[in-house]
């Protein structure tokens, strides 16, 4: 593997305009021998020499500008992470303080029913006095009791606080740790760059110049020669160790493990996917044969395909956007997008995307020979509606799981989010809380089809026979109050975005962008409101729907509410159009993807896909399509979460260019830690060997210089550092610069020689 590879896949995305700028030092060479090829041809070494001498003053000259970045930055980070190693030694201090505080008072509280039944025992021996002394005994003992259950609650409550800590405390550690491996690896890196660069150099100019410059310059600089990160990770560990494991030195490593870079995916997994995948092939053209030939039941009945589509559709759409973010992850971490840090889950123990792919994948599978198992139940008129109830329950209770089975840490942590998601207003919130409730808002559908799920099987189903249903239907399950009931429930997912847009204000006190994104999930109010008031009242008018004043005042709402979200799709969540985007035009000075094409057909689906509620316009207009609603509303459904898979992408590149912008990147997971005694000859083989780690080996380097930009985004308020974009090398058009103006210099230089020399 070419250093410059291995370069692009080990750097931690968030630094990456931080690293030896290699590419560009290296095509600086490159263009410096073929300006020099004329020399060459004419065999004038003298000439040749000349000019690499000239050339060689502004490369080392640029060597030094990014030794210099280097070193700065490396003290930056360094002076942070003793900063960090200070907070964290006396947070142990004090955790261990309370510890022997509370075992102390513990200790003695447990020494005092030893007293107490000696003073019992010696009433017990007064024959004469036991009743007297009984009875005085009495009110002593009712207020000692209250005042030792308190005690008791106290310490109990004192000791799950410090649980709480201590729990903190270690995670604390472990991400403290993986700052300190990635800033060894950075060292490492960039002094293994200059080595390969400066070696290049001699190669190709013929000299040694560039051994000389890296032995006086880089060698001794502190980034290289520093040991202060290998001696602060021996300190972690020894530290860890003994007061946060008890000593237990292979369960603390074990904690404090980095994963190495690249990501493995597990062959079984693999194979599982596979397995999964082919099944699907099978069964979609199974169920399209049955769906297409089976009409009637053996009854004469036609089979309920309108209730099949209701109870279907919504967990469809939940299993299809399971897959696609398992799409999502993929994408992410082959473009070096860090979403394991933007989450802050545990880098140790999350879902790699094969593992999103099979879940999704098998769910798929059980839902399939779900829809199968209804037609042919249908068919035979045999209990067919219980089919989709038990692929809902079988869904249940595989996210409900208590078992440390069915990935445990994956499934609870997803509960946690959705639980603090639902208590919005009394809980901090995370970019994985706010980015949770964005997909919650894109399934929608899910949320109205609860009400005729309830309905259906509480009122409507008849187990057997097949079309026998109740008398009677409850009050919630007709007329004005249904129509409520389901606006109530699909305005939901935009209550909940709503609440943590004030609580994040509440937090922050800023009025933007939180109560203007709070505004934006506000219009989703007065459109599902207008919406229920036109449905409502459809029946008053049913002769002439477009009388209707409430299908006016809907239609302006959503057209406001679309223009809303749109603005707000790709100024604020995107980043899009922003004024110094350079080449970039609409977009942003950075881009991620490798293509300007992605973020244009982005922008046009976005747009398109806001803006496609329309149709429900036309079909209020007693068109043929009337009929067909609940299908137009399904594929509605299939369109938002398409239209959400493709914003997802975007969002998180944007967050990721926020963090590099900030160089935050403590949870960063992609290097593994090095061996402090460092072989750079056994390092450098490693690094030409053809087999080499793969991952994020297209990723593109994030070019972020001083020149700061304030941008304010939805949920998070950071100072992006950014500069011109990437596709543009101001290195490059300054070599060029130069060697152009060395060549006349050299020629004149040549004929004043000739001319002393006659």
């Amino acid at each position: 593997m070419k250093f410059a590879e291995h370069l692009s896949a080990h750097v931690t995305p968030e630094w990456n305009s931080q690293y030896i700028r290699y590419d560009d030092m290296k095509e600086l060479l490159a263009q410096a021998v073929a300006k020099a090829q004329p020399f060459v041809d004419d065999s004038d070494n003298i000439l040749r020499e000349q000019f690499f001498f000239r050339v060689d003053e502004h490369f080392f000259q640029y060597c030094e500008k990014e030794a210099t970045k280097i070193n700065t930055f490396f003290a930056e980070k360094i002076a942070e992470a003793l900063r960090r190693w200070e907070t964290l030694k006396s947070e142990v201090g004090h955790i261990e303080q309370s510890r022997r505080h509370v075992s102390h008072r513990s200790g003695a509280s447990g020494a005092e029913p030893s007293g107490n039944n000696e003073v019992h025992d010696e009433t017990k021996s007064s024959t004469i006095k036991r009743r007297s002394e009984d009875q005085t005994a009495v009110t002593p003992l009712t207020r000692v009791l209250p005042e030792r259950l308190v005690e008791k609650t106290r310490e109990k409550q004192t000791q799950r606080v410090q649980y709480r800590k201590r729990n903190d405390l270690k995670l604390a550690f472990s991400e403290f740790y993986l700052m300190l491996v990635l800033l060894q690896n950075y060292q490492t890196l960039n002094f293994t760059g200059f080595r390969k660069i400066l070696k290049k150099h001699d190669k190709l100019f013929q000299t040694t110049r560039g051994e000389e410059w890296r032995k006086l310059h880089i060698d001794p600089a502190p980034f290289h020669t520093s040991k202060r990160v290998e001696q602060l990770i021996s300190d972690v560990e020894t530290l860890y160790t003994d007061t946060l494991e008890s000593g237990n030195r292979a369960r603390a490593m074990k904690r404090l493990r980095v994963p190495p870079l690249e990501e493995k995916q597990s062959p079984a997994v693999t194979f599982r996917v596979g397995i999964f995948v082919g099944m699907i092939c099978l069964l979609l053209p199974a169920v399209i044969a049955l769906a297409a030939n089976l009409h009637d039941s053996q009854s004469t009945k036609p089979l309920a395909w309108r209730q099949a589509l209701f109870l279907y559709r919504s967990t469809f759409l939940v299993v299809l956007h399971i897959v696609l973010v398992g799409i999502n992850v993929y994408g992410w971490s082959s473009s070096g997008v860090n979403h394991v840090l933007i989450f802050e889950i545990d880098p140790r123990n999350h879902l790699t995307y094969q593992q999103f792919l099979e879940i999704g994948t098998f769910l798929f599978v059980i839902w399939f020979l779900s829809f199968t198992g209804f037609i042919l139940s249908s068919y035979f008129d045999f209990y067919p509606f219980i089919q989709p109830l038990g692929f809902v329950t079988l869904i249940l209770l595989f996210l409900f799981n208590p078992t440390h089975t069915l990935y445990h840490h994956a499934r609870f942590w997803f509960l946690k989010i959705l639980g603090r998601i639902i208590c919005a207003p009394f809980y901090r919130v995370g970019f994985a809380d706010f980015w949770l409730g964005d997909q919650l808002t894109s399934l929608e559908l899910i949320f109205f089809d609860i009400e005729y799920f309830f309905c259906f099987y509480i009122y409507d189903v008849g187990w057997w026979p097949v079309y026998s249903s109740s008398p009677t239907r409850g009050v919630l399950c007709q007329g004005w109050p249904q129509v409520l009931l389901q606006t109530i429930l699909m305005i939901l997912p935009s209550w909940f975005r709503f609440a943590q847009c004030l609580r994040r204000y509440r937090d922050t006190k800023q009025k933007f962008p939180h109560l203007v994104n709070a505004g934006k999930y506000a219009s989703g109010f007065f459109v599902m409101g207008t919406n229920a008031a036109r449905r409502a009242t459809a029946i008053n008018y049913f002769d002439s729907p477009t009388s209707n004043p409430f299908l006016y005042i809907w239609i302006i709402a959503s057209f406001i509410g679309a223009t809303y979200k749109v603005i707000w799709d790709l100024k604020m969540d995107w980043g899009f159009f922003d004024k110094n985007a350079g080449e970039n035009k609409f977009l942003r000075d950075q881009i991620v993807y490798p293509s300007r094409f992605y973020y244009y057909a982005a922008i046009v689906e976005n747009v398109l896909f806001r803006y496609i509620w329309v149709i429900n316009v036309f079909m209020q207009f007693r068109t043929r399509s009337a009929e067909y609603a609940d299908v137009i509303g399904f594929i509605f459904g299939l369109i938002e979460i398409f239209r959400r898979f493709v914003w997802n992408y975007f969002r998180l590149e944007n967050e990721h260019l926020n963090n590099c912008g900030e160089f935050r990147a403590v949870r960063d997971i992609s290097i593994a830690p090095i061996s402090t005694v460092v072989d750079h000859g056994t390092l450098e083989e490693m690094m030409d060997n053809d087999m080499g780690i793969k991952n994020r080996r297209k990723g593109k380097r994030h070019d972020l210089s001083p020149k700061i930009n304030k941008s304010f985004m939805d949920d998070n308020e950071v100072t992006t550092a950014r500069t011109t974009s990437i596709n543009s090398n101001p290195i490059t058009e300054e070599l060029n610069t130069t060697i152009e103006a060395l060549k006349p210099q050299i020629s004149h230089d040549e004929s004043s020689e000739s001319h002393a020399f006659l």
